[in-house]
């Protein structure tokens, strides 16, 4: 299983894989050493730590292990998430593999560089390059999965905003996020303010001085930019975007539905009992009796239970499959 796609994730449009491709490539190189390599680097001083201590020993100490098993763990923890929703948002990259490392560094490199020293002191030259070794991997990988955001997101190119990455526009005093359903910014003129608008509300974007102006059903917000003309043609490409997803979203929803009428229209529940048998559809109402020939001889009361208890048990039947359709579909709406 590869960790990063070679292809730029959560795009369907060729166009903008393609414009982005190169970016990527850079992107997915840096973040691979800095997210993956060199974490897993560090986990492997560890355990190379922990083998020196071992070493001089008859029997090894369980608590000697603990900073290499800390370390593999954090190394494993950060190659996980970046796998299930890491990709996602290129601004966490640089804070989640600064602070797994760091924590590799505290409780791995070390503790393990300690206890290394400690129990084979004639291996301090090695235990301190390890050391040292540890320490510039940590350092390192939070310098590259820093230049592995500004790769990508550093300079603002129209097909970003067909994406489903966080765009951050950094003024004077003002910072921007367009995100994947809202806009949202922050300005420091004098006091903090801190606002945003749903894409839902917004109606038209325009470009003033130094400012966007988005224009709602109950008014216009000014939201301060560096570059007006980029900012608007950004937010956008990315309402387009949105747009496209939402109509999506509705067209498969209806769809969903569409099929899961189809399924309960063709729901049967159907009984047995004594030569008596009884079907209805999913609403309940009965759609057949079939009658053999033994039962011309019983009693019209008999017959008349017997049909009750197919009837109710029938029903039974029906609503047990509708339950399970319904179920299964909204199973499947949730993932």
């Amino acid at each position: 299983m590869t960790l990063i796609p070679h292809a730029i994730p959560l795009i369907n449009d060729p166009e903008v894989v393609h414009a982005l491709a190169s970016r990527w490539r850079r992107t997915r190189t840096l973040l691979l050493l800095s997210a993956g390599v060199l974490p897993v680097a560090i986990g492997l001083v560890c355990i190379v730590l922990a083998g020196m201590t071992s070493a001089g020993q008859r029997v090894m100490p369980w608590w000697s292990a603990i900073p290499a098993v800390a370390a593999a763990a954090c190394a494993w923890a950060l190659l996980s998430w970046l796998r299930r929703n890491g990709l996602s948002d290129p601004h966490s990259w640089l804070p989640a593999t600064t602070l797994m490392t760091g924590v590799q560094l505290v409780l791995g490199v070390l503790p393990g560089s300690g206890i290394a020293l400690r129990l084979s002191p004639g291996a301090a030259l090695a235990v301190k390059a390890l050391c040292a070794a540890g320490v510039l991997g940590a350092g390192s990988a939070g310098v590259l999965a820093r230049l592995a955001r500004r790769s990508l997101l550093g300079a603002p190119v129209l097909e970003l905003g067909s994406t489903a990455f966080p765009l951050v526009l950094v003024g004077q005093g003002s910072r921007v996020v367009i995100g994947t359903d809202r806009i949202d910014w922050t300005t420091r003129h004098g006091a903090r303010v801190d606002a945003g608008v749903s894409f839902a509300r917004i109606e038209r974007v325009t470009a003033a001085a130094n400012a966007l102006v988005l224009h709602t059903a109950s008014g216009s917000w000014t939201v301060p930019v560096p570059d007006p003309s980029t900012a608007q043609s950004l937010l956008r490409r990315r309402l387009e975007w949105w747009e496209e997803r939402r109509v999506a979203a509705v067209e498969r929803e209806r769809r969903r539905y569409l099929d899961l009428v189809r399924l309960l229209a063709a729901v049967s529940g159907e009984a047995t009992r004594g030569g008596v048998t009884v079907t209805v559809d999913s609403n309940g109402v009965t759609t057949g009796i079939s009658l053999s020939p033994s039962v011309r001889e019983l009693d019209p009361d008999v017959l008349a239970a017997r049909l009750m208890a197919c009837v109710d048990k029938a029903r039974s039947d029906a609503r047990r499959q509708v339950q399970d359709l319904v179920l299964e579909h909204a199973e499947k709406a949730s993932h």
